[in-house]
């Protein structure tokens, strides 16, 4: 394609991506995308979640991972497949990929990928760029899918749910994004480091770290839902994250929408891997 037609195709697709935002139809997911952000055409690579425009430029599905398992399609195995275009939200990694919210079937009836493969519990919620609104956007998203047992939450063990009170089996899963449910024991501090410990003895039993450069803004999040760090005593909690290995098993809490405070009766409810 020529210089001057890209130039009047990207043109087309942002006047009418402008007038759909002029419209009440977008405001499910308003909140996840830039007001300014100019969307790109793009189509599906090979590799799930990630798409790639005219250029060659590389985007990714923020905010999700899509789990493999079996009898689950990819994302362009719908109809949905021929019109996606892609809403830069952050800077290019260093994967050079820019992370995105990718809108489907753009052209007709939008929709919002990622909340629609969370819906449909083709992935998980893995909070990189999303706050506020979007988060409990998807994260709602990904709780409706729980409930109705859709996708991953309905195949026996495919769910990378665990109980904090099994650190062994936590031990297993290192290196995974996993989600964790369990009550908070204890909390600690040092000059450099929070800590919240779900277990009487810290060298073996699963511990989240807060690290100092992360303290204030996840401060403000609790503050927001009316929480202080000593509130979360005795708290149970839902976290997800990377699992690490540091003594015993060990998750670090550096984007605010990682963790959420559950009933004390949901604590474990999810947790496929507890045995």
């Amino acid at each position: 394609m020529a210089r001057w037609q890209r130039q009047l195709w990207t043109g087309a697709v942002v006047a009418a991506f402008s007038v759909f935002l002029a419209t009440g139809a977008h405001a499910e997911f308003t909140s996840c995308v830039l007001e300014n952000g100019v969307p790109v055409p793009v189509v599906e690579t090979e590799e799930a979640g990630v798409f790639s425009d005219i250029t060659g430029q590389q985007y990714h599905a923020s905010d999700v991972l899509q789990v493999s398992t079996s009898g689950l399609p990819r994302a362009g195995s719908s109809v949905n497949r021929s019109s996606f275009q892609a809403l830069p939200i952050a800077p290019q990694n260093r994967w050079q990929m820019t992370p995105a919210m990718i809108v489907m079937n753009a052209n007709s009836a939008p929709a919002l990928l990622q909340k629609e493969l969370l819906a449909a519990g083709k992935a998980i919620f893995m909070p990189q760029a999303s706050f506020g609104a979007c988060a409990k956007l998807l994260r709602s998203s990904e709780q409706a899918a729980r409930r109705a047992g859709r996708g991953l939450w309905g195949q026996n063990r495919a769910a990378p749910v665990y109980w904090a009170g099994n650190p062994d089996l936590l031990l297993k899963a290192a290196g995974d994004y996993v989600i964790v449910q369990g009550r908070i024991v204890s909390l600690g501090k040092t000059p450099r480091t929070r800590y919240l410990n779900f277990g009487r003895y810290w060298k073996t039993d699963f511990t989240v770290t807060i690290a100092r450069s992360e303290e204030d803004a996840i401060a403000m999040h609790l503050s927001e839902i009316g929480l202080s760090f000593e509130d979360l005593a005795q708290k149970a909690v839902e976290i997800r994250g990377v699992l690490d290995v540091k003594d015993g098993p060990l998750m670090a809490w550096s984007h605010p929408e990682q963790l959420v405070v559950v009933e004390q009766k949901r604590a474990g409810r999810d947790g496929q891997n507890r045995d």
